[in-house]
This record gives C-alpha cells, sequence and structure tokens, in this order.
C-alpha cells in the first residue's frame, strides 16, 4: 500500500483534475462521482483540490494513493484504454 504526505499527493491529483478541466470537462462530474466524491458539498470550485485530497485521507497528513490510482485504473474509459493497450501488446508478442 502507497501513502504519501499531503503535498505529494496533491501534487499527484493536481494534474488528473487539470487534465479533466481543461480536456475533458464533461466527464469531470461523472469521474468524481465513480470515485465516490459528492461535489454538490463544495460551495467553491476552489476547494475541490483541496477536498478531493481529503477523499483519500487515511490518518492525519497522510493519503491513500494506490486508491487514488485504483479509481483512476478503473474510471471506464482508463479501464478500456488499458485493455485496448493489453490486447495491443499480445498482437504484438504473437
Amino acid at each position: 500500500m502507497t501513502h504519501l504526505p499531503l503535498d505529494e499527493a496533491k501534487a499527484m491529483l493536481a494534474p488528473m483534475l487539470a487534465d479533466f478541466a481543461e480536456n475533458d470537462l464533461d466527464n469531470l462530474v461523472p469521474y468524481l462521482a465513480h470515485c465516490g466524491f459528492d461535489i454538490s458539498a463544495l460551495e467553491d470550485t476552489k476547494d475541490l483540490l483541496p477536498a478531493f485530497a481529503g477523499h483519500y485521507r487515511i490518518e492525519q497528513g497522510t493519503y491513500d494513493t494506490d486508491r487514488i490510482l485504483l479509481d483512476f485504473m478503473t474510471w471506464p474509459p482508463i479501464a478500456r484504454r488499458i485493455f485496448e493497450l493489453q490486447l495491443e501488446k499480445e498482437s504484438l508478442a504473437n
């Protein structure tokens, strides 16, 4: 299990959220729902990163990065792409 301090967890989450905001804004809310994060609880968009990081906090100052990556890798578009890449790799090996 990988646990990181807050600064490193935010450094992992910030680019993920920024990528959604810049390239796939329509899927940001569904992605957050997939992660079990209730965005409707936020009063201001500036609270998104700290609240989302808090969603993964497992104890004071420690964040579960394995869960962050699992949520990301099981997001259907990402999971589908991983599967496609595995198929490509297998076909190249044969």
